[in-house]
């Protein structure tokens, strides 16, 4: 995964509209392991797709989303 797309992901859980604690609660994993996950420089913590996907959902941000449509030469819209 591209650094753009691991910064974009630790962005929206550290200070995105749902604070770390409330986003960690609703993903049934602690504060620290969340943190650990979207961390780029821990090598041994993986975040997975669904976790993924989900911390899109509740906080509704989908910067890393876009970015990887935009390192496959594609682009996303709403359907809003």
């Amino acid at each position: 995964m591209s650094e753009k797309i691991e910064k974009a992901i630790q962005e929206l859980v550290l200070n995105g509209p749902v604070s770390l604690e409330e986003l960690a609660e609703m993903l049934g994993k602690s504060p620290k392991t969340l943190v650990r996950e979207v961390n780029p420089e821990d090598k041994k913590a993986k975040l997975g797709a669904e976790t993924l996907v989900e911390i899109m959902r509740i906080t509704g941000g989908v910067e890393p989303l876009k970015l990887m449509a935009e390192e496959l030469d594609f682009t996303i819209e709403s359907i809003d």
